[in-house]
């Protein structure tokens, strides 16, 4: 067992002697990261804000949730459904990647709900279709901008990632949720 641990004790002081830094505890946000994460929430709701999402929820909202498809349902298609392609093909949607594809290393999805937490748009499958019960929709509904409180890898694109979600709104009247994932080694530099 010795012999293991002091090929370790001498792998770390090899990586240390080259310069090279162990990560930072997994899920940990610093003042660094923070300092980034707020400057995407102002972003978020000004996202939230633009004219042509809240349109884009209202008409979602009048739609209601798609008939019959819940979360079980939804994880049983594939990125490449014509109901998954028609989230993100949709004007919200191609604004939605437009969006994210302007700062390709800073956000890596994009998530639109009505106000049912039903989806109406995205730059990428979210893993769930009806996100209500979580807190990143839970809170934004009631009208504060969320943060996750450590990163993690996403469930749909398995990129370490932390979450922000902003409020849509109709005037004052909470209408939907935009969710803006941000890629944490982005964060950090």
């Amino acid at each position: 067992m010795r012999l293991s641990f002091s090929r370790i004790i001498r792998f770390f002081l090899l990586l240390a002697a080259f310069g090279f830094a162990l990560p930072l505890t997994a899920g940990e946000i610093t003042a660094k990261m923070q300092t980034r994460i707020d400057v995407y929430k102002k972003q978020a709701v000004a996202w939230a804000a633009d004219p042509r999402i809240v349109q884009a929820v209202k008409e979602t909202n009048a739609q209601g949730p798609i008939p019959a498809m819940g979360n079980a349902k939804w994880r049983e298609l594939k990125e490449s459904d014509p109901v998954v392609q028609g989230f993100i093909a949709n004007p919200a949607g191609r604004l939605l990647t437009q969006w994210m594809n302007s700062d390709a290393k800073g956000v890596n999805k994009i998530v639109l709900s009505g106000g049912k937490s039903q989806r109406a748009a995205f730059t990428s499958m979210p893993a769930i279709y009806l996100g209500k019960g979580k807190p990143n929709f839970d809170e934004a509904i009631d009208g504060k901008v969320w943060q996750q409180g450590e990163s993690k890898p996403d469930p749909s694109t398995n990129i370490d990632t932390v979450q922000i979600a902003a409020p849509v709104k109709d005037g004052s009247k909470v209408i939907g949720v935009l969710l803006v994932s941000l890629t944490a080694d982005n964060l950090n530099k």
